[in-house]
C-alpha cells in the first residue's frame, strides 16, 4: 500500500465525517468541504493504486531499463495531477483510435 493510498483513505474518512457533521448542524460550507475532501481522497487512493501497478511493471522490466523506469515512476509521483492528466489523455487518444478502427469494419 502506497502513501497515496493511505492519505487518500484518511482524506475520505475526514470528508465523510465533515459532510455528515455539516448536514447534522446545517452548515453547508462544511458539507461542501467534506465532499471535496472525500473526492480528493478517492482520487489519491486511485492514484496510489496506479502507482502500485507502475511499480510492479518496473520490476518486470528488463534489468537494463529498470533504472530509467524507476526515474520516470519517481517523477510521476512528484506530479500526480500532471501524471493523471497525461494518462487520461493517452487513454482518450487510444479509445478514439480503437473506436475509429471498429467503425471501419
Amino acid at each position: 500500500m502506497t502513501d497515496e493510498q493511505i492519505n487518500g483513505a484518511a482524506s475520505q474518512v475526514q470528508g465523510k465525517a465533515q459532510k455528515a457533521f455539516g448536514k447534522l448542524v446545517g452548515d453547508q460550507k462544511l458539507e461542501v468541504e467534506g465532499a471535496y475532501n472525500d473526492a480528493k481522497g478517492k482520487s489519491l487512493e486511485q492514484f496510489g493504486k496506479a502507482m502500485d501497478a507502475v511499480d510492479r511493471l518496473v520490476e518486470k522490466a528488463p534489468e537494463n531499463y529498470r533504472p530509467k523506469a524507476r526515474e520516470v515512476a519517481a517523477a510521476a509521483r512528484e506530479k500526480p495531477l500532471l501524471t493523471t492528466l497525461s494518462v487520461a489523455g493517452v487513454g482518450l487518444l487510444l479509445a478514439g483510435i480503437v473506436s475509429r478502427g471498429l467503425r471501419r469494419r
